[in-house]
């Protein structure tokens, strides 16, 4: 006997949306958390030109401006309902937002979720753009660093 599977519905979460932080939004009354990306946490800093900045908190501003009230729409690639955790691949007119925090150098590429990003992250080093134009300490390893005992 044969069984007829239906295929995987995919879930889009589509509506009117806004930045929570430096790589997550709102949208659909869910909080996205951008796929294949990693930003700056709010309360990372980096050195440019000798001086502290606040690279987190202008990744999420950058975010916000872009999408503010603007329609989003986010396929669900990971959601995990212990944790309320939904990530997402999500776009804005089209055009993918994790590739446009990496065009613009507002994050890195998350090789553990894609290499998709390989392309947009090169060019963007070499334009020195955004994080890229300064010396910082990759988001995963800042975040383990505040993890530990002082």
């Amino acid at each position: 006997m044969l069984l007829a599977l239906a295929p995987a519905r995919a879930e889009i979460l589509s509506g009117p949306a806004n930045g929570l932080d430096e790589d997550s939004l709102a949208v659909g009354g869910e909080r996205v958390r951008l796929w294949g990306i990693d930003a700056p946490d709010l309360g990372q800093t980096c050195t440019r030109g000798g001086k502290p900045w606040a690279c987190g908190r202008d990744a999420a501003r950058a975010l916000d401006r872009l999408i503010d009230g603007k329609t989003v729409r986010c396929l669900v690639i990971v959601r995990d309902k212990i944790r309320r955790l939904v990530v997402g691949d999500c776009t804005l007119g089209g055009e993918s937002l994790s590739r446009w925090m990496i065009v613009n150098g507002h994050a890195i590429m998350n090789t553990r979720q894609t290499d998709a990003y390989a392309k947009e992250e090169t060019e963007a080093r070499e334009a020195k753009r955004g994080i890229w134009g300064s010396t910082f300490e990759p988001p995963w390893e800042w975040r383990a660093r505040q993890r530990r005992p002082r």
